[in-house]
């Protein structure tokens, strides 16, 4: 199981290291997946439909029950292919690297990786955007920080290599984050009509 190596996530090398001597299964990498994704669709559905984001305009920004259901919907589904595509990313760009990784494996450090992100979502349930973003920005640097020091352990690689590797992965995966905003803002202004 993933989460008991979660619960020591303050020392991160520890942990990397007890997950990488203990591969995951692939029914805990799909139930860890859905349940971190769960946290930031829930917290942010009831922090738009019964609390209301303070964007600074001065009036707060809420979204119909229907509406805010099918956009958690989709947030759902987009956190899951994003942690599952920058897993298939590390697995890849290890044929680069001359690399043959367990695609489970790098999913699992991909799981890893992102938990910071996932644990923003409790954050959302203080809705003053500036705070989100504050708090987001905090969460990015823990995950590139969790990605740098565990793809050197996960890979099995110096950490030399390791670097040039997760700066790829870093790539990739802000190129989705974009990707990803993108969809979202259509969206939101597709169902707000």
């Amino acid at each position: 199981m993933l989460f008991k190596h979660f619960c020591h996530v303050y020392k991160p090398k520890e942990c990397l290291r007890d997950a990488d001597r203990e591969p995951a299964q692939i029914t805990d990498i799909l139930l860890h997946v859905a349940v971190l994704s769960l946290i930031p669709t829930i917290c942010v559905y009831i922090a738009t439909v019964h609390i209301g984001w303070d964007l600074g305009i001065g009036t707060l920004f809420f979204m119909t029950a229907d509406k805010a259901i099918i956009a958690a919907l989709a947030a759902f589904l987009c956190l899951n292919i994003g942690v599952y595509g920058l897993g298939y990313a590390i697995c890849w760009f290890g044929k680069t690297f001359d690399l043959n990784p367990k695609p489970l494996h790098c999913t699992e450090l991909a799981v890893f990786s992102s938990l910071p992100l996932f644990l923003l979502g409790f954050v959302a349930l203080y809705p003053v955007l500036y705070i989100n973003v504050l708090a987001g920005l905090i969460a990015i640097a823990a995950a590139v920080y969790l990605l740098y020091t565990g793809m050197p352990i996960f890979m099995h690689i110096p950490i030399e290599k390791g670097f040039v590797y997760s700066t790829w992965v870093v790539t990739i995966g802000l190129v989705m984050l974009v990707v990803f905003l993108g969809a979202a803002i259509f969206f939101i202004s597709a169902t707000s009509t």
